[in-house]
């Protein structure tokens, strides 16, 4: 029997979504590392395809630093590409491997081909999901290195941060792809309605009832592990963090009671608040 994918499921209820966007079906997919859960990855073209998604997004480590594999990740997203519209952000490994002056051509080649096939390769830009009257902006952060150190050094995230990255969130419907779910309040007080992250992989280690045990940045239990979170950054809007346990892992290629995840999110505007 060939390996399987989780798939999460959630709505998400919010009286703001225009209304051609209700039951838009959003899949989320993360930290793929270049791995390969089967050959090929068809298992996660599979566990795709049954949640007939209206668009794809990735939230960033789709490769490692160390650039092996590459072509694992590119096949994957072409295959997609030929069905669905793909949003891709980027995460820290695409972030060090554009500045790495040895595989810095490799990533550019990567985003050419990416983009040839058709994905909306972001990169602290902003693009428009339109369907009828109604439309939702998509806007990719790619943070800087610094706010990917370890917990013991954490780097407190200025104010107007995010504004300076990608320009202020306006008055449209906000989707956020923010590889790191730690400044998930940064993200809320810049006026992201969903943010959808992953690097935490799970907490690598998953136990009944607790939940993660480690980060990439080695925080013990961390309160961001992987699932739903809310911020309210003002008494009138609340913001919802949608956060992926992923589906691979490099390094330290642990990955107990949690299997490799997508996430599938459907859209529904609430008419009773």
């Amino acid at each position: 029997m060939g390996k399987k994918v989780d798939i999460t499921f959630y709505n998400h209820y919010d009286r703001d979504i225009p209304e051609e966007f209700d039951n838009y079906k959003i899949l989320v997919m993360s930290d793929l590392h270049s791995n390969e859960i089967d050959k090929d990855n068809e298992a996660i073209i599979k566990a795709v395809n049954e949640t007939e998604p209206d668009a794809v997004f990735i939230a960033g480590d789709m490769f490692s630093d160390n650039a092996k594999n590459m072509d694992v990740t590119y096949r994957l997203i072409e295959k997609l590409a030929q069905s669905y519209e793909i949003y891709y952000g980027c995460g820290n490994h695409e972030l060090k491997l554009g500045l790495n002056e040895r595989t810095r051509r490799r990533y550019q080649d990567y985003r050419r081909k990416l983009r040839h096939a058709g994905v909306h390769y972001l990169n602290n830009k902003s693009e428009y999901i339109v369907k009828g009257n109604g439309r939702i902006k998509v806007t990719s952060l790619n943070i800087a290195r610094k706010y990917f150190t370890k917990i013991w050094n954490k780097k407190r995230m200025p104010e107007n941060y995010i504004e300076g990255c990608v320009g202020s969130a306006g008055n449209d419907y906000n989707i956020l792809i923010a590889h790191n779910p730690v400044y998930f309040n940064n993200y809320a007080r810049w006026g992201a309605d969903i943010v959808l992250s992953g690097h935490i992989h799970g907490g690598m280690i998953v136990l009944p009832f607790i939940g993660g045990i480690i980060s990439p940045s080695f925080e013990l239990f961390p309160h961001y592990d992987f699932g739903r979170f809310t911020a309210y950054p003002d008494n009138n809007k609340k913001s919802i963090l949608y956060l992926t346990r992923g589906l691979g892992s490099h390094t330290i290629p642990v990955r107990i009671n949690n299997k490799p995840e997508i996430m599938l999110i459907i859209l529904k505007k609430d008419t009773c608040t």
